[in-house]
């Protein structure tokens, strides 16, 4: 839920980002295609760059805890007198960051959920209106299908239907068919479906709602200019207009005769042909596209381990195992200091990874420094169970994706107090595998939490995954 919130965030800043400059560069101008498609490519944005993903320069993988911090990777750090799997992280700061988390998800599935259910209720309207009260229907050539209604509601269109009243139809049926026709051939609803989804995710943010007015504006415009295409005198078509604008029982969800302000869609009709040249400003989508994506996008980068001074006793100078524990030692007078996070990672890997391949399905008991006993998380079912659901994960990713097999990744992941898995990480390996690996790891059930003092706590786990059929 958590990364739900932070990819609403993320979609909500490109999209903001990206749409206050059409509004001084491009919104005033009669590039009607041009402007829809700038605003159906700003809302495309806003919901794909969040999830996109890429590998950051080494230069960025030395930025530090601000890097890792971003990206949702914990910080690995080596230390110099043990190395645990497990990092259980404490029971107060974990309530307490988890409760102002759990609040503001709930209140947000809540906006989302109502704004689905009002555009849902919305569509059931517009269908109960073209099937009550209709006089008669009748198909056309092109495939639309005109409902003739008794009653004042203003003419609107929806997919590939057309509703009219007698009263519109008889005086001015001719120019507001071919505007509702418009409407339908440039295929506006699907537009409004694409709006009504980032809407929906977005619904805290006022500034996707000052899209959604621009780009139903630009609908209008699209079809007023169509409309006088067809020869309909500019003059006669702005009297309607006005005529029409008195009233105002419409369907807010659908394509309306009357949808836009009338003076801003007369104000247009009159606006000179713009200068060709002035699409390059639609340029500017560019280095903020770039920008966008530097600031919204998932960087993998490498994690950054450092060595902790510690003070070392001369008779644990060498790295041994006991209990379970693999001790690291280093000369006494050794200074903190950044290592090469190549060579580190390589080898703390590859002693996880045996740790993770080789223990049994009793939990490790950890003796911390304090004397109580420390319990890391346990798959249902032991290591052999866990071996077992790798495996089918790895043989149903190797059926879709064959560019992975033979290859090996590790990754770490979150083991919550609840037994869920979360923030999970790469620690070595290709994307292509860490992907699959990802989605190996994201359909485990719950796990047996890690405890320490008897009570439940968050731990990491590391798991190495080599993608053959062995």
């Amino acid at each position: 839920m958590y990364e739900l919130l932070v990819y609403t965030l993320k979609s909500a800043f490109v999209l903001t980002l990206l749409y206050l400059p059409y509004t001084l560069m491009l919104r005033h101008e009669r590039f009607f295609r041009l402007n829809r498609l700038t605003l159906l490519s700003i809302l495309v944005l806003a919901l794909v760059q969040p999830l996109c993903k890429f590998t950051s320069p080494d230069g960025l993988a030395q930025m530090g805890d601000a890097a890792t911090a971003i990206t949702h990777t914990q910080e690995l750090v080596y230390h110099t007198e043990t190395f645990i799997t497990s990092h259980p992280v404490s029971t107060s700061e974990a309530s307490d960051t988890l409760d102002w988390r759990i609040w503001i998800a709930f209140i947000y599935i809540i906006g989302v959920v109502t704004v689905f259910l009002v555009r849902l209720i919305q569509m059931v309207h517009i269908r109960q209106a073209m099937r009550c009260g209709c006089l008669w229907r009748q198909k056309e050539s092109n495939g639309t299908t005109v409902y003739c209604h008794v009653g004042k509601i203003a003419p609107f269109s929806w997919m590939r239907s057309i509703y009219i009243c007698e009263k519109d139809y008889k005086q001015n049926g001719r120019a507001i068919l071919l505007h509702e026709q418009a409407h339908i051939n440039c295929h506006h609803s699907l537009d409004i479906l694409l709006l009504t989804f980032v809407e929906a995710l977005q619904w805290w943010n006022p500034f996707v709602y000052k899209l959604g007015n621009s780009l139903r504006d630009v609908h209008e415009y699209e079809a007023d200019h169509r409309v006088l295409l067809q020869g309909i005198s500019q003059t006669d078509y702005q009297a309607l207009l006005v005529r029409k604008a008195l009233n105002n029982t419409s369907f807010a969800f659908a394509n309306n005769f009357n949808r836009s302000h009338v003076m801003k869609r007369i104000k247009m009709m009159k606006h000179p042909k713009s200068n060709p040249w002035m699409r390059g400003k639609v340029l500017y989508l560019f280095p903020l596209m770039a920008f966008t994506m530097m600031i919204s996008a998932t960087p993998v980068i490498k994690p950054v381990f450092t060595i902790v001074e510690a003070e070392i006793e001369p008779d644990r100078q060498e790295s041994l195992t006991q209990d379970g524990i693999t001790h690291v030692a280093m000369p006494k007078d050794t200074k903190s200091t950044s290592i090469d996070s190549d060579k580190v990672q390589e080898d703390i890997v590859e002693m996880r990874a045996t740790e993770a391949c080789d223990s049994s399905s009793v939990p490790l008991v950890e003796e911390p420094s304090n004397g109580s006993p420390r319990l890391r998380p346990e798959y249902p079912g032991g290591m052999s169970a866990l071996r077992s659901f790798v495996q089918k994960g790895v043989t149903k990713a190797l059926e879709n994706e064959t560019s992975v097999a033979g290859q090996r990744v590790v990754v770490q992941f979150l083991v919550r107090k609840d037994g869920s898995v979360d923030d999970i990480g790469l620690l070595s390996g290709t994307d292509e595998a860490y992907y699959e690996a990802v989605k190996i790891v994201e359909q485990m059930p719950r796990w047996i939490p890690g405890r320490s003092d008897g009570k439940e706590v968050d731990g990491y786990f590391v798991l190495p995954i080599i993608f053959n059929n062995n």
